[in-house]
């Protein structure tokens, strides 16, 4: 059982480096999963989950090594009169290193700043070969909401999808139609994307999530005004800084058209 027990644990460990790897390299979730991203084969999900549950297989046969070595373990930690200490020079080092990458990644300081920096700076370049889907998790939205969000005309875009050949049912959301017709929900939305009632081109990326002020610095509204309207609207502590999904939610409006009632002219 020690050979059985220290040959899944070094199993595990390199299942668990592999998956840890592929999840430190690929898109943010946003972006996998609108555009349906893999890699060998494998989805984001599929290597989160294999991530978790080889890091479970890892724990149980972990405890399973402790317990078989429990004799050499102490022996590491008695002093030369044979009693457990834990102010020993190699347990104090190995304390300190476990500290230095947890203190070290929880105040972001250098090189764990940097390294963090690299993990989002690859994500990013995913973002940018990519794009961004319209609002988060968009695919989980469901057809006709979806519609209706992005002002796109229902019975249009339904007449598209089956003339496409596309099996789907409106109350279904995007991904659940994508991953029956073997496509990406982007895929969806771009072919329905054409019944839009209004122009959603050159929509703010990660919408939501612009204050005003950043919308009047792209020049999408003019600032001053866009606050007036919100003011009229009933908005209270309304300011620069005030998030688009915060004054949406608000209002009981998408952040769509909160942005499109921004930018109408009186």
């Amino acid at each position: 059982m020690r050979k059985i027990t220290s040959l899944t644990l070094a199993l595990s460990f390199l299942l668990m480096t592999y998956t840890g790897i592929m999840l430190f390299l690929c898109p943010h979730g946003r972006v996998a999963y609108w555009w349906d991203w893999h890699f060998l084969g494998l989805t984001k999900s599929q290597y989160g989950d294999l991530h978790t549950t080889s890091m479970i297989v890892f724990i149980l046969f972990g405890i399973l090594h402790i317990y078989y070595n429990w004799k050499p373990i102490v022996s590491y930690l008695k002093d030369r009169r044979k009693k457990l200490s834990f102010t020993k020079k190699e347990f104090l080092i190995a304390l300190g290193i476990n500290m230095v990458f947890v203190i070290g990644t929880l105040v972001l300081v250098q090189p764990f700043k940097s390294f963090l920096d690299f993990e989002e700076a690859i994500k990013e370049s995913w973002t940018k070969s990519y794009g961004e889907p319209p609002y988060g998790h968009a695919e989980e939205t469901k057809l006709n909401i979806f519609c209706r969000k992005m002002n796109i005309d229902i019975d249009q875009a339904k007449e598209i999808l089956h003339k496409h050949k596309i099996d789907f049912k409106e109350s279904e959301s995007l991904k659940t139609i994508a991953r029956r017709n073997s496509m990406a929900p982007s895929m969806i939305y771009e072919l329905i994307r054409p019944s839009a009632m209004g122009s959603v081109d050159n929509v703010p990326a990660r919408l939501g999530r612009k204050t005003l002020q950043e919308l009047g610095n792209m020049n999408k509204i003019d600032l001053k005004e866009a606050i007036e309207r919100l003011e009229e609207k009933g908005v209270e502590d309304v300011s620069e800084k005030s998030r688009i999904k915060n004054l949406a939610d608000e209002l009981d409006m998408t952040p769509l058209e909160l942005y499109q009632f921004l930018r109408e002219e009186k």
